[in-house]
């Protein structure tokens, strides 16, 4: 088929290069030329693993190609698929904007009965609108919802592998054309959602509330065992083993960041706000993770008598590992609770450490290697569990970080609860967890 994707941001690029990867096609569209531009000369404005060969490979066989506009042959695809940006507005609710804007210039341009699929996250009955701004074209265009269910850093085995695909259709006709697309990644059985375009735009929101609801609830209960003395980790455990609950995303940590869990989980209470119908587990869910950040802050100054003139290290700005991505990132919350307290602010990280001092425009400092990050500092927080930092030299910390001996030791603050306490102390080290049980080094010297 031949297919033009809308944005070449991490849907776009992924789902349109995976395509042209299966054979197909494609062209992506861009407004931003520098973008563009960037991206036929072979480089990859994002990080995601994978991605970087999977597009020049595509590029280099004629089936993947960029540009700032459509023209031929592809006024004459098969399906234009929308992976542009709908970013929350004041009130919460998804700016359809960019939608709308691709959605004229599909009507404007296409030259042949095609789909138009969208994949950009959506509030309930946006296709029904999108089916009506292109009921002006010159051919029949179809609307179709397809979301997305990409996770950043694990976004390309995400596409060849997928959970699920769900497809939102209004005729049987839409519904085989893109089972036809998807058919070489095998999917069988429950794994294809085949429903009306509402209920599919409704999924994607639910799926992202739900996961965040559990990390939002988890993180509330470690709240709770920091203040009565109980232990995430046997919490987790005793509550996870219950078969109709399961362990996954029961973590407590710094809380959920990114492009898609803040953004959706707003979007879901603006549109129930909208519909007369208020939805108060999203509204505690997004209220609950925005508290988190506070907590981190208030745990590093207990932790070292204040934040005033003191220099806090941050290990991990991404909001996940294997991504640059800093967008509602916990690193970015947490920075500005620490710079508002008059905090010196100093971060590392593989990948996203320019993202996040462009954010802050020289209000923070980033150091290429991670323990010359912690010289001098009085503490380390420790954000994002990239694999370098699961295992880190305690004692070249130990050296680093300003701080004495017994309860003036330097404090390690491990908000996503990876390393082993003892190992910490060993080293000479206060060891401060996200609801588990603090820890102090023995007082005695050291030998």
């Amino acid at each position: 088929m031949r297919l033009v994707f809308f944005g070449a941001g991490y849907v776009g690029l992924v789902t349109g290069t995976g395509l042209a990867d299966l054979g197909h096609d494609v062209l992506v569209v861009d407004i931003d030329a520098d973008r563009v531009a960037r991206l036929e000369q072979g480089e990859i404005p994002i990080y995601e693993p994978r991605l970087s060969d999977l597009v020049r490979r595509n590029v280099r066989g004629g089936r993947l190609s960029f540009a700032t506009k459509i023209s031929a042959p592809f006024d004459s695809a098969d399906a234009y698929f929308l992976a542009v940006g709908t970013p929350p507005g004041p009130d919460g609710a998804a700016d359809l904007t960019a939608v709308m804007r691709a959605s004229d210039t599909i009507a404007q341009t296409a030259k042949q009965k095609a789909l138009v699929v969208v994949k950009s996250t959506v509030p309930v009955g946006t296709c029904d609108k999108v089916q009506a701004r292109v009921a002006g074209a010159k051919v029949p265009l179809e609307v179709v919802s397809n979301p997305e269910f990409l996770k950043e850093g694990d976004a390309v085995n995400d596409f060849f592998k997928p959970d699920r695909i769900v497809l939102g259709v209004p005729s049987e006709e839409a519904g085989e054309k893109l089972r036809e697309l998807y058919a070489p990644l095998q999917l069988r059985g429950e794994r294809i959602v085949l429903t009306d375009r509402r209920s599919a735009e409704l999924v994607k929101y639910a799926s992202n509330a739900m996961l965040a609801m559990r990390v939002s609830f988890m993180n509330e209960l470690a709240r709770l065992c920091d203040a009565t003395g109980a232990d995430i980790h046997a919490v987790r455990l005793g509550v996870g083993s219950d078969t109709r609950i399961g362990k996954r995303y029961l973590y407590a940590g710094p809380g959920y960041g990114g492009s898609c869990f803040p953004k959706d989980v707003q979007a879901l209470a603006a549109l129930g706000r909208e519909s007369g119908v208020r939805l108060t587990l999203a509204e505690a869910t997004h209220a609950a993770n925005e508290e988190q950040a506070k907590f981190l802050c208030q745990l590093v100054e207990r932790a070292i008598g204040g934040l005033a003139g003191k220099q806090i290290t941050l290990w991990g700005l991404a909001f996940k590992p294997e991504t640059d991505d800093i967008r509602e990132s916990p690193a970015v919350k947490l920075t500005k609770h620490l710079l508002e307290a008059g905090a010196k602010v100093v971060g590392h990280d593989p990948e996203a450490a320019a993202n996040y001092v462009k954010a802050f425009e020289g209000r923070v400092s980033v150091r290429e290697r991670d323990y010359d990050a912690v010289e001098g500092s009085h503490a380390l927080v420790l954000l994002t569990e990239w694999r370098s930092y699961r295992a880190p030299n305690f004692d070249e910390i130990r050296k680093r970080l300003v701080g004495g001996e017994g309860k003036d030791a330097p404090v390690l603050v491990d908000a996503r609860n990876v390393w082993r306490p003892q190992d910490v102390t060993k080293a000479g080290l206060r060891y401060r967890g996200v609801g588990v049980p603090t820890t102090t080094p023995d007082a005695a010297p050291r030998g």
